[in-house]
């Protein structure tokens, strides 16, 4: 197999994927497979407003704020096609015909590692997705939610939800919820969706001093000692690359 190395802007190098030699014993004329380059794929999935208007408000790109903070530190993956993030909505993470659409068509492989980021009803809808895409025999890497809504009855009734409470299914769960000292609208509108009172499952569960709006903070600030979630994703992909 041949191969190589690259090394980025910082410094750092990284093993390139590189291509099989086949050659059949009646063809004289080399053959090449390519191996999948794709080690980790990211969806940051989006609450309500955050991607198109929820009723009269939004839209917010609370998600896309948090996805444009994380993909600086992939840049060097995602110029050699080692690396992709997609912003959702979380309408677009529930049912067959949008999942396809909108998660497995982007997915090169089955057995690509993939990132779920959900705030809000995406975090909701985001852990559902990591059990379904399981069950279907993808890999799913990491599960981050933040600040997850959507244990209320009136917004399970006027936002396309699934209304079950989910059942995750990730290698590692993390799960940050926002308590800040100072409430905003932010905060009311999740109050009224009901957060997702997640007491068991995941690997790391704190509050954070935040408004529910700010995913950024959520995936920026310290978590676990001096690390912050998108510290912890950040480790994670890179461990792809021996």
């Amino acid at each position: 197999m041949s191969g190589g190395t690259v090394t980025c802007a910082k410094g750092i190098t990284y093993k390139q994927q590189g291509e099989f030699m086949l050659t059949d014993k009646k063809d004289v004329s080399e053959k090449r497979v390519p191996i999948e380059s794709t080690k980790a794929i990211v969806f940051f999935v989006g609450g309500a407003g955050d991607k198109e208007k929820y009723y009269f408000s939004g839209t917010f790109g609370n998600a896309q704020d948090a996805q444009t903070a994380f993909d600086p530190r992939t840049l060097c993956l995602k110029e050699l096609g080692q690396y992709r993030s997609e912003w959702l909505g979380y309408n677009e993470v529930r049912g067959k015909k949008d999942i396809q659409k909108f998660v497995l068509d982007v997915i090169p492989y089955k057995s690509c590692p993939v990132y779920i980021v959900g705030h809000s009803l995406g975090g909701w809808n985001g852990a559902h997705l990591s059990k379904i895409m399981s069950d279907w025999g993808y890999k799913i890497k990491m599960l981050i939610t933040l600040d997850p809504v959507g244990e209320g009855a009136l917004v399970w009734l006027g936002s396309d939800i699934y209304r079950e409470t989910p059942t995750p299914v990730a290698e590692q769960w993390i799960n940050v919820k926002a308590m800040p000292t100072k409430k905003d609208q932010s905060d009311s509108v999740a109050e009224f969706g009901e957060k997702w009172r997640v007491s068991g499952g995941p690997a790391i569960n704190v509050t954070m001093d935040t408004n529910h709006y700010n995913a950024v903070a959520m995936l920026t600030r310290p978590i676990a000692g001096a690390k912050s979630a998108g510290d912890i994703m950040y480790e994670s992909i890179m461990k792809e690359f021996p």
